[in-house]
């Protein structure tokens, strides 16, 4: 195996040249390294360097939550009591099964039955599931155009307006979970998503279709108080979550602030081959030192080049120990959707999505996106800001030369749901003229060893475990409604 890595093992020559010879003058020939002994010793070495060039340290645990908090926030992550047709729940689109997304190009909300691909008769989204895994670290904001950001006054503002209440997040909202609560309350009032269409529940029939729809999502979000307080086992554990708290004196942001709880703590990740190399916090015991041996020389590599300036260059957009800067980045992404399934979106007809720009307001963000977190990314896919390939190679390949990738996308050979292949946008000369972000020219996939050895990397982020967590589902939830298993 030692001959797939001759990119870096001529860099090593001369190092394991001189490493062998003092090991033989000081312990004896006993001690002589083998090639590949010496190849992973240079490679562990030059990974942890730039571990501590780039300023990563062990992920830090999520704030912690009481468990009356987390059960409840279970409870109504799994419940499809907070939709208005009681269809859909959190977890319908978010489900653990799945690496918590749904693993569609766009989600698939009310009218639908089945669970991913299997899902059929669904409302569509315009745009794909992000996942939930170790939100703690995404505090500016959430969804690649930050469409529920942090204001500079400390209040989550939902399509940067006032949608939730300034008093109720006074109210109801973990200093430390504010963008995850605000999140945790807008599919409910979302008709593809959770709530439904005009006249088809209580929520849009009796609410006012106002706009902007202020005044019907506070609506909505009343009338779902109103269907948990039918429940006195919800009842019980509103005010067992929140001492003190009458739940006559409870609005939805007690229960968005309980979901993100749960989603914190049930969704934390570190226990990955790269936490174990890193070193790694345990939630029971505390800091568990580095190991040398968690990764294998494929990963070893990947990470080098990953972490290297010099090399691919990656961390200048994928920075820190979430690989995020939360920042926006003209990347050359194909578009498709919102879609003719989802009429509203930007540019003729409101098929387009403009990205960062719908939020923002300034023409300088058109076609925008945020950096993806890498955590658990080989669990999530198909892969992009819109699900646009089926593998992680071609969507890495993209960045080798994007506006040629751009033009060259194929969406019937990238996207497997054939449905899809309809919903693709031809605006690839508008995409390029907005422009590419210059970071894009300093990145280096490099060639066919150096990208399996990316892809090596990739999966050293993702839980060695696989993607179905389906022991965190619970087996019923207090309304009675059924669980999506």
């Amino acid at each position: 195996m030692v001959t797939a890595f001759v990119c870096v093992a001529g860099e090593a020559t001369a190092r394991a040249a001189g490493t062998n010879q003092a090991l033989i003058s000081a312990e004896g020939l006993t001690s002589v390294l083998t090639p590949g002994q010496l190849l992973r010793s240079w490679l562990v070495d030059e990974v942890r360097d730039l571990i501590e060039e780039n300023g990563i340290e062990p992920l830090e645990l999520p704030p912690p939550v009481s468990d009356e908090l987390f059960e409840l926030g279970e409870a109504l992550f799994y419940d499809k009591i907070l939709s208005g047709n009681m269809d859909v729940s959190c977890s319908t689109c978010h489900h653990p099964r799945l690496g918590t997304t749904d693993r569609l190009t766009m989600n698939r909300g009310v009218h639908g039955v089945g669970i991913g691909p299997e899902r059929i008769g669904a409302a569509v989204g315009g745009r794909t599931t992000q996942p939930l895994w170790n939100l703690h670290k995404l505090q500016l904001g959430l969804t690649v155009d930050h469409k529920v950001p942090l204001n500079a006054e400390g209040y989550v503002t939902p399509l940067g307006g006032p949608f939730i209440p300034f008093d109720w997040q006074d109210d109801a909202f973990d200093p430390n979970m504010l963008v995850a609560a605000g999140q945790a309350m807008m599919p409910e009032v979302t008709d593809q998503e959770m709530l439904g269409f005009p006249g088809e529940n209580e929520f849009t029939s009796d609410c006012p279709q106002d706009n902007p729809p202020f005044g019907m999502v506070v609506c909505a979000w009343g009338k779902m108080m109103e269907r948990l307080g039918e429940i006195p086992e919800y009842v019980d554990m509103f005010e067992a979550a929140y001492p003190g708290v009458d739940f006559a004196d409870m609005h939805f942001a007690y229960a968005g602030n309980a979901i993100a709880a749960y989603e914190f703590r049930a969704f934390f990740s570190n226990d990955t081959p790269w936490d174990r190399f890193v070193g790694r916090i345990d939630p029971a015991t505390g800091l568990v030192d580095a190991d040398d041996d968690a990764l294998t020389l494929a990963q070893l590599a990947g990470a080098r080049r990953f972490l290297d300036p010099g090399l691919g260059n990656c961390t200048s957009c994928h920075a820190g120990n979430a690989f995020t800067d939360e920042d926006f980045h003209k990347t050359l992404q194909p578009q498709f959707g919102p879609g003719d399934t989802v009429p509203g979106g930007d540019g003729p007809g409101g098929l387009d999505d403009f990205g960062r720009m719908r939020i923002s307001g300034d023409p300088a963000d058109k076609y925008a996106w945020r950096t993806p977190p890498l955590r658990n990314v080989m669990l999530t896919g198909p892969w992009g800001r819109q699900s646009h390939y089926n593998d992680i190679k071609d969507f890495l390949r993209h960045y080798r030369f994007p506006v040629l990738a751009l033009l060259g996308y194929d969406i019937t050979e990238s996207v497997d749901e054939v449905a899809m292949h309809s919903q693709f946008l031809e605006n690839r000369q508008a995409i390029i003229a907005e422009g590419v972000d210059p970071l894009l020219y300093t990145v280096n996939i490099g060639g066919p060893i150096a990208l399996d050895n990316l892809v090596s990397f990739l999966h050293a982020l993702s839980d060695d475990n696989g993607a179905d967590f389906s022991h965190l589902i619970p087996l019923s939830v207090p309304s009675g409604l059924p669980v999506d298993p």
